[in-house]
């Protein structure tokens, strides 16, 4: 019987732990996200932007 309260009392702890470092914020995770792809697509305009007016000054020669 002691045994047996042990080994429960072991697997809630283990379990506990597990939980809690694999807990995730579906939330945080999407707001993350979101920042990255803001980011992502700031950089894009700007290569774009930098293609154009090379495309600019090479053809202006």
């Amino acid at each position: 019987q002691r045994a047996k309260q042990y080994n429960e009392l072991l697997t809630n702890q283990l379990t506990e732990a597990r939980d809690s470092v694999s807990a995730v914020s579906l939330d945080e995770e999407m707001t993350e996200m979101i920042k990255y792809q803001h980011g992502y697509l700031a950089a894009a305009k700007l290569i774009t932007t930098a293609d154009e007016m090379l495309k600019a000054l090479i053809e202006a020669k």
